[in-house]
């Protein structure tokens, strides 16, 4: 797929997702002392103004598409496919980290989301396979669960136990 059919898709997930979240800002509650702006009004005014530019993103990138595609097929290199191949196992992996998260807890999860992540993109090096996921853990935890005081899923089990020692 060539850059352009690229930022179709992007441009159409990007439309969609910020659709959605227009929707969930719509059903924010409102206050009665506050009819005109309320909590849904600065998500909503982003939201749209997002909407108004992929939508914009959308069109111009399907007419220059379509305009300029060629009747033949190109034959995709080994090298695209490999591509393809692991940004379908880093979307697989993705969706059983979310739905593994409420039952393995944020600690747990995280680290092995990352050290999965750096195996399908081909880390061979030890250390980095070993300290950046440890790291960036480290980070992310000083940050949202030290700092910003934003409570994570702790998991269940086992997981809870672990979890329980550092927050």
């Amino acid at each position: 797929m060539n850059a352009k059919g690229e930022m179709i898709i992007s441009g159409t997930i990007l439309l969609v997702a910020c659709s959605l979240y227009f929707h969930v800002a719509a059903a924010f509650s409102q206050y009665k002392h506050h009819d005109l702006v309320g909590p849904a009004l600065w998500p909503k005014i982003i939201l749209f103004i997002v909407i108004i530019l992929s939508g914009s993103l959308f069109i111009k990138n399907a007419f220059i598409f379509f305009k300029t595609q060629k009747l033949a097929q190109e034959v995709a290199s080994p090298l695209e496919k490999e591509g393809a191949f692991m940004l379908g196992l880093v979307i697989i992996l993705t969706l059983l980290y979310s739905l593994g998260l409420p039952y393995t807890g944020f600690l747990f999860s995280i680290i092995c989301f990352q050290f999965f992540v750096l195996l399908i993109l081909k880390v061979k090096k030890i250390p980095i396979l070993i300290f950046y996921p440890l790291g960036l853990t480290l980070l992310i935890y000083m940050i949202f669960i030290k700092f910003l005081n934003i409570t994570v899923p702790r998991g269940t089990g086992i997981f809870l136990t672990f979890s329980r020692l550092f927050y």
